[in-house]
C-alpha cells in the first residue's frame, strides 16, 4: 500500500481510501512519513489520516481519450 500511495503522490493521482471505521474518502494524497500519516485533500477540505486506520486503498489513474 505504501508504494501505491507514494506513486499517487508523485504523479498527482487521486486515491480512494476506505478506513476501518467505515468512512470513505477520495482525493489527492500528500504523505507525512515521519508522522506515519497522510493528508488527503478532498471536496470538503483536508483531512489527516494515520496509516494504521486505512483498510483499503485504490489509485484512480486518469485515462486520456
Amino acid at each position: 500500500m505504501m508504494k501505491e500511495l507514494q506513486i499517487a503522490e508523485q504523479k498527482g493521482y487521486s486515491v480512494h481510501l476506505s478506513l476501518i471505521d467505515g468512512s470513505v474518502y477520495s482525493g489527492v494524497v500528500s504523505l507525512q512519513l515521519p508522522y506515519k500519516k497522510l493528508r488527503l485533500k478532498h471536496t470538503q477540505g483536508i483531512v489527516s489520516i494515520p496509516f494504521q486506520e486505512i483498510r483499503h486503498c485504490s489509485t484512480l489513474i486518469p485515462v486520456p481519450f
